[in-house]
């Protein structure tokens, strides 16, 4: 039998995740490739769908192939926990190690939400998942409370992301002088509104990009709504900001971090409510982002004071790329992880 692969199944083009795959293998002791399918298109209607077939069709692929694989780490975390809800589903004998990278979980309300709460902890409470990477202690201890898994099957170390910034830097797009807020799940864009609707803010451009957001009240016209933009077309819009915003609506649950740190590579500063755990894991409040209590007055007075200091706002976009090349990377990342690996004795 020839040797065994150890694989990325990502849901991006294979050179989105090169950078992770060449940290990966900067130990030399394993080498991993990489195994694409495209399932992160819309998140809504009939797009929505598709991607959620997505994440059972390929990760079906794998597991009907499964004896070419030593380690298994999903990108797309849905590859590593459904292949591994296969496994537990067809009793089959233990023979992969399976790391499931950003790892997230919200819990769901109703009939709908008890269906998911059982299939995540079918697929997930098992030996059949070695690791889940989270980029937050207190994320990981609320999971394993949730969910009754051991603390130690958690990698605990913050997010990465490819540095994009010379591909998109002098890109261009219609809008000029406005700071952005960008993204889908656990986001408060009606409290970011509210605040925009502040006297201290009328003179100032918000732009919202978001496939699913549904103002409760009808926007000022400051505030543009986009919502046709997503994957790659949203990274012109980033380089072109002034700053970025990520209003959190519940502070105990990780998302967002992909935004946030396109933002601090792209040398913008990042402002989120708290608390959060994005706050938690990669802002220093004041030194490379700022970190503002979700309180409507407060909160647009920051902006408010920030948005008219414009060196201010330099410093604070230079020190958030600064600290984004030394923290951040896909590399960084990776190298991280390499010591939850040598425990699992890759091939």
């Amino acid at each position: 039998m020839t040797d065994k692969r150890n694989v990325i199944l990502a849901d991006c083009e294979p050179d989105e995740v090169k950078t992770l795959q060449d940290g990966l293998n900067d130990s030399k002791a394993w080498n991993f490739i990489t195994e694409s399918y495209i399932s992160n298109g819309s998140h809504s209607g009939g797009g929505n769908v598709i991607r959620y077939l997505r994440y059972f069709t390929f990760p079906w692929k794998v597991f009907l192939h499964r004896k070419k694989y030593d380690c298994i780490l999903g990108w797309q975390q849905f590859y590593a926990i459904n292949f591994a809800f296969y496994c537990r589903m067809f009793h089959v004998r233990k023979t992969n190690k399976v790391v499931a990278l950003n790892f997230t979980y919200k819990r769901k309300g109703g009939f709908l939400g008890k269906i998911y709460d059982r299939y995540m902890r079918f697929a997930i409470c098992s030996d059949y998942i070695d690791y889940l990477h989270v980029p937050s202690g207190n994320y990981a201890e609320s999971c394993s409370k949730d969910l009754n898994i051991p603390i130690e099957k958690f990698i605990i170390t913050t997010f990465g992301v490819p540095d994009i910034y010379d591909q998109w830097k002098n890109s261009k797009v219609q809008e000029k002088d406005y700071t952005l807020s960008i993204g889908r799940s656990n986001r408060d864009f009606d409290f970011l509104v509210r605040a925009w609707k502040r006297p201290c803010l009328q003179d100032h451009k918000l732009v919202i990009i978001s496939d699913i957001y549904h103002p409760k009240e009808t926007l000022p016209g400051n505030v543009r709504l986009i919502n046709n933009v997503v994957g790659d077309a949203s990274f012109p819009w980033i380089a072109n900001s002034n700053m970025m915003i990520i209003p959190i609506d519940d502070g105990s649950i990780c998302s967002g971090d992909t935004v946030l740190l396109n933002g601090m590579l792209m040398n913008k500063p990042v402002i989120v409510t708290k608390p959060s755990t994005l706050a938690e894991m990669y802002i220093e409040d004041g030194k490379d982002g700022r970190t503002i209590e979700k309180n409507e007055e407060v909160f647009s007075r920051e902006i408010a004071t920030l948005l008219n200091d414009k060196a201010e706002c330099q410093r604070l976009g230079d020190n958030a790329r600064k600290k984004y090349l030394a923290h951040f990377s896909l590399f960084h990342l990776e190298k991280k992880t390499q010591p939850y690996l040598k425990k699992l004795n890759l091939k």
